[in-house]
């Protein structure tokens, strides 16, 4: 194959991103593995992390917790905020549920991995405030 022709294969067509993988083949990862992650997969590690950190500090409340993260929250047609978060049940034969909404956080988070990290580490801990009261 030709220089010229497996430059062309790589090529960002249509502004869609690269076709091929992004690293080399090994036999680790034979068909090569990219470089970077989805946005979605940084966010649930994010979460996993400030969830480990708030377990060792209060590890009770967070064993009565059951987390969960999706995209967008449901809305009514008349809400006027957007949340970050939902907690739901805290009954006898109900666990307690909290519910990250990973895209509002990050349009409200700053660019950083910190300031991200810090608005899930907030948002968490209003909710779990609610659990110990």
């Amino acid at each position: 194959m030709t220089e010229a022709r497996r430059h062309r294969r790589h090529i960002d067509r249509h502004g869609r991103g690269m076709l091929g993988p992004i690293s080399r083949p090994s036999k680790f990862a034979p068909r090569g593995l990219p470089l970077q992650r989805s946005a979605a997969a940084q966010f649930d590690e994010v979460v996993a992390i400030e969830v480990t950190r708030l377990e060792k500090r209060l590890p009770q409340v967070v064993a009565r917790v059951e987390f969960a993260i999706e995209d967008v929250p449901n809305l009514d047609l008349d809400a006027t905020e957007i949340p970050l978060t939902h907690a739901t049940g805290g009954t006898s034969h109900e666990p307690y549920r909290i519910v990250v909404f990973r895209r509002p956080i990050e349009l409200r988070a700053e660019r950083s991995g910190a300031g991200l990290a810090w608005l899930v580490r907030s948002a968490l801990v209003l909710e779990l405030a609610d659990v110990l009261a």
